[in-house]
């Protein structure tokens, strides 16, 4: 409980805004880096990598801040990034589904650049980049600890999630949203101990230390985010989770079945071999999945990530780059 308030009463003047809006289709936006020079997306003005993320907690895990930042890094060295924010949510947006983030939010966006860029997905945001990848060339695709064959779960967690969405449904109906809590309850679910350890090492990190930050950094984003639209929970629990519409080859967007035969260029998978949200059997299992240590969140904003992840991902998307 000390940990817990010491957490709460955290210095956070080391965190940043969002980048500058580049682009805006309705409430969803594409931002320019924030680490970095923010407004210098590339020689000509457009993004090279557009960062798709979940629309699960704040899209800011991919360009978290000064101190680690994939996509700043990434621009350090040389790849000008761009990040899709889905922007609020509200009751109006209650028929919203992935399917409609990649018709109505994500395509439009793409559409007003003058030409493919490379894609790269975080966790549900992977589907959605996978599908958009299906309507549109691009130069590469990256999917990283996307879930796609959700029957790999074990049967007790669907069947937990199942009923947890079966007793909130009725309320989220009303509301036409799913509020972040509903979804706090299906990850707290995952490892209840791991929510008391977690707390316990940061009560024992130094007060204002690097790793004290990236604590109360990760922490609040995990504990943020916009509610979901209605329809995209009820997508997530019964057409995922509950048919699993993806791993039987059931999911058609835009009247394509979305599928690794369908995308329009290369396309690449980074999976983790100790993702509690993401297990390694629940993942696309493209040729050449590269598998690493770091878990679903960790190697993206970890100490690993700058070892492993990042120079990988550069490598992969460099390779699929015109040669100057």
């Amino acid at each position: 409980m000390q940990a817990l308030e010491r957490y709460r009463r955290a210095d956070r003047s080391f965190m940043r805004p969002p980048g500058a809006v580049l682009l805006h289709h309705g409430k969803t936006m594409l931002r320019s880096v924030i680490t970095g020079k923010p407004n210098d997306v590339s020689p000509h003005g457009t993004p090279d990598v557009v960062f798709v993320p979940s629309p699960i907690n704040a899209p800011h895990i991919l360009d978290m801040d000064a101190e680690c930042s994939l996509m700043g890094w990434l621009a350090d060295h040389g790849l000008a990034c761009a990040l899709v924010d889905w922007g609020q949510t509200a009751a109006c947006d209650r028929a919203d589904t992935l399917d409609t983030l990649v018709t109505d939010r994500l395509r439009p966006l793409l559409e007003r650049l003058p030409g493919p860029v490379h894609l790269v997905g975080y966790c549900l945001g992977g589907l959605i980049a996978m599908a958009a990848a299906c309507h549109a060339e691009v130069r590469s695709l990256t999917l990283i600890a996307t879930p796609w064959n959700f029957s790999g779960y074990p049967a007790a967690r669907r069947n937990e999630l199942g009923r947890m969405w079966a007793h909130h449904r009725p309320t989220c109906a009303r509301m036409g949203l799913v509020p972040m809590e509903v979804m706090q309850h299906g990850f707290w679910t995952l490892s209840p101990e791991k929510l008391v350890e977690k707390y316990l090492t940061f009560g024992a990190m130094e007060a204002g230390s690097a790793a004290a930050r990236r604590f109360v950094a990760i922490e609040d984003w995990a504990n943020g985010g916009e509610p979901l639209p209605f329809a995209l929970g009820e997508q997530l629990f019964e057409s995922l989770y509950g048919a699993d519409i993806t791993g039987r080859g059931e999911w058609s967007v835009g009247g394509i079945q979305v599928s690794l035969a369908k995308v329009r260029g290369p396309a690449k998978e980074f999976a983790s071999a100790s993702d509690a949200i993401v297990p390694l059997a629940c993942s696309p299992d493209l040729p050449g999945r590269e598998v690493l240590a770091s878990g679903h969140v960790g190697m993206v904003v970890g100490s690993s990530g700058p070892k492993r992840l990042w120079p990988m991902l550069k490598d992969w998307i460099l390779s699929h780059e015109a040669p100057n």
